[in-house]
């Protein structure tokens, strides 16, 4: 085993251990998180890996750091046991309503974004664009770059309200994502419109960044009623 697989093993290992301790409640909603430093001596893991790993359990919205603070398990009472297990049964019905749900939420936080979003968030918006069309074309999986670029499109925006309401969807998106993601064309829009909507936000057109959002997202609903 190559030492690139042993550290991926162990990174899955890890997250799988963390994510057990909240589900079991050996970490209670609402309740305070180890330190790094603590969590790594218990699991005999570097460090880095525990921090990677908790990193990974906050974008699926099961944890929540807070800088200066520490790091807390998320209240939400869905995040307890997988929540994507019910989305897996039921059809593309669920999939759609998740879309009408963010069609209201994301068109709007796009057009924010383009008047709020800072000079590094725009680059960063952009290079996570980049990406997609590089892992693309590659073939390679993009599902992580998707989900960072519409989580960083919410978070210029300066609206934590709708954020935290966003975020409490992620684990449902990822499992969305995995579905819309097989369409025919659907890998080639997205990357498209991602390039459009991070360059309409770093020429602060804010409507623009605002249609195609909403053509992005609509385009997704359509495939998927055919």
């Amino acid at each position: 085993m190559g030492i690139m697989m042993m550290r991926k093993t162990t990174f899955s290992i890890t997250i799988e251990i963390l994510r057990q301790k909240i589900i079991s409640r050996e970490w209670p909603p609402g309740s305070r998180i180890p330190t790094l430093q603590e969590i790594s001596k218990e699991l005999a893991v570097s460090v880095s890996t525990v921090r990677e790993a908790l990193r990974t359990l906050e974008s699926q919205g099961n944890v929540s750091i807070e800088h200066g603070r520490g790091m807390y398990v998320r209240n939400d009472p869905l995040l307890l046991e997988d929540p994507t297990a019910n989305l897996k049964e039921l059809g593309d019905i669920s999939l759609i309503k998740l879309l009408e749900a963010r069609l209201l939420i994301e068109p709007k936080l796009a057009a924010l974004s383009a008047e709020h979003a800072t000079r590094t968030q725009v680059k960063q918006l952009r290079a996570l664009a980049d990406s997609m069309v590089n892992q693309m074309e590659e073939g390679g999986p993009f599902l992580d770059t998707d989900l960072s670029f519409h989580h960083l499109i919410a978070e210029s925006a300066q609206q934590p309200v709708l954020l935290r309401m966003l975020e409490s969807i992620y684990p449902l998106l990822s499992e969305g994502r995995k579905q819309t993601n097989t369409l025919p064309h659907m890998r080639t829009k997205a990357s498209n419109y991602h390039i459009l909507i991070a360059i309409a936000i770093e020429e602060r057109h804010s409507e623009q960044a605002r249609q195609l959002m909403h053509s992005h997202i609509s385009d997704m609903i359509e495939a998927l009623k055919k």
